[in-house]
């Protein structure tokens, strides 16, 4: 592994560290998430920043619940 790739993953997986709040024993868990990363950067035309590819990787948020369809009958008239 190149030096300089060899810092961007040790940078990265710090950053991933943090902004997941600095989790205790997932060290393994952020380097190979950074090292996805850069191999992704690497496959594609992205940017120097890679700002296309961490989106990528970064967790879904969940989406709203939303109501069922069948939840109001329009049929059903009130009052």
């Amino acid at each position: 592994m190149s030096d300089r790739r060899h810092e961007w993953i040790s940078k990265r997986a710090y950053a991933i560290w943090e902004e997941q709040g600095r989790p205790y024993g997932r060290d393994d868990e952020h380097w190979r998430q950074a090292v996805a990363e850069r191999n992704a950067l690497e496959r594609t035309k992205a940017s120097a920043d890679g700002r296309e590819v961490l989106v990528k990787f970064r967790p879904k948020q969940p989406r709203p619940e939303m109501p069922r369809q069948d939840w109001v009958n329009p049929s059903t008239k009130v009052g």
